[in-house]
């Protein structure tokens, strides 16, 4: 992530509650426009200066005709997607035992729509913390949604480019 001053940091919402939130850049601190930066929020109840150091979910906008160093004999291009991963967690209680099962969705752009499953069991000696259990079970779906979403990225490496994909 580069930027200079006047360009706009952006950082995406990780809840579909909060909105997005802009700021523009007062000053770069890092070397060759790397972070951290001085970045003043256009929060609509009146803006604040803080030190960023952005992390995943942001991205710069930059101003216009730039012509910083990271754009030099090149054309700066950047795309951005949101996926959002819907989870669904229930919860069975049969005297002192309990099963929680949990099951993650994911529809992505192209259409592509993949569901992970998990489940944890609380023992009778357990102590009585749901938390526990939709954590392990959420856990679980999430990894179950990940193994899925690697094997589709290797089929469509093998369609691609005639290779199988061999993880590192």
């Amino acid at each position: 992530m580069r930027a200079e001053v006047g360009d706009r940091l952006v950082v995406e919402s990780p809840r579909a509650d909060t909105h997005r939130r802009t700021g523009v850049v007062t000053r770069v601190q890092g070397d060759g426009g790397a972070p951290p930066y001085q970045v003043h929020w256009l929060d609509p109840v009146g803006g604040h200066d803080a030190l960023v150091y952005p992390g995943p979910d942001a991205h710069i906008e930059h101003t216009p005709g730039r012509t910083g160093a990271d754009t030099e004999g090149t054309q700066a291009m950047q795309t951005m997607k949101r996926w959002d991963v819907d989870v669904v967690v229930a919860e069975e209680t049969e005297g002192d035992t309990a099963r929680t099962w949990a099951e993650v969705g994911l529809i992505a752009d192209d259409g592509t729509a993949l569901r992970g499953h998990g489940m944890s069991r609380k023992h009778p000696a357990d102590l009585d913390v749901p938390e526990i259990g939709e954590e392990l079970a959420v856990s679980r779906a999430l990894s179950d949604l990940s193994r899925q979403l690697r094997q589709v990225a290797a089929e469509d490496i093998n369609d691609n480019t005639g290779t199988p994909w061999r993880p590192t």
